[in-house]
C-alpha cells in the first residue's frame, strides 16, 4: 500500500476543507460586488455578466475540487469502516459486480467477503473442537494429519494419488 493511498483520507479532507472555504469566499465576494452594484442602481444582468468573466473559471475549478475531494474522502472513510464480512455480503457483491461491470473495479466483493481460512485458523478450530469434546482422539489425529498433509501442492497431489491407490485396492479386493 503506497503512501498516497494510506493518507488519502487526510489529503482529501484537507483539500475538501480548503476548496470549500475558498468557494465560500469567492461566492461571498461575488455577492458583495453584486449587492453593491445593485445598490448603485446598475442592472442585475450587467453586474452578473461582469462577475462571470473573471470568476466563472475559478468557481468551476473550486466546484470540481470540492466534488472530487469529497468523493475521495467519503470513499476513504468507508474503506476504513468496520464493515461486517460474511459469505452473504460477498455473494451479493459478486452478483452486483457481475451485473454492473463499472462496479467490478472497486473490489467491493473482496472487501465484504470473509478472508480465506489459513492453516493456523483451521488448526485453532480443530484444537477447539478437541478441547470441547466434539472430537475424539482418533478423529483429531486423522484431521490433524489431513490438515498437515494439505499444506503444500505436492502434499495434496500425493494425498490424491494415495487415495486413488487405496480406492483401487478396496474396489479390487471387494470383487
Amino acid at each position: 500500500m503506497g503512501w498516497l493511498s494510506r493518507h488519502s483520507l487526510a489529503i482529501s479532507s484537507i483539500v475538501l476543507l480548503v476548496s470549500s472555504v475558498l468557494l465560500a469566499v469567492v461566492f461571498g465576494y461575488a455577492a458583495l460586488i453584486a449587492y453593491s452594484g445593485l445598490a448603485a442602481g446598475t442592472a442585475l444582468a450587467s453586474v452578473l455578466m461582469e462577475l462571470a468573466v473573471p470568476y466563472l473559471p475559478i468557481v468551476a475549478l473550486l466546484l470540481v475540487l470540492v466534488v472530487v475531494s469529497g468523493t475521495v474522502a467519503t470513499w476513504s472513510a468507508l474503506r476504513r469502516l468496520s464493515i461486517p464480512r460474511s459469505e452473504r455480503f460477498g455473494t451479493a457483491a459478486e452478483r452486483i459486480e457481475d451485473r454492473y461491470p463499472v462496479v467490478d473495479g472497486l473490489g467491493i466483493s473482496e472487501f465484504v467477503s470473509p478472508p480465506e481460512p489459513t492453516t493456523e485458523d483451521a488448526l485453532a478450530d480443530l484444537k477447539r473442537q478437541y478441547v470441547a469434546g466434539e472430537l475424539d482422539e482418533a478423529a483429531f489425529e486423522r484431521k490433524l494429519d489431513r490438515l498437515v498433509a494439505n499444506e503444500s501442492v505436492d502434499d495434496v497431489r500425493a494425498e490424491r494419488e494415495r487415495r486413488a491407490v487405496l480406492d483401487e485396492s478396496s474396489n479390487g479386493s471387494g470383487r
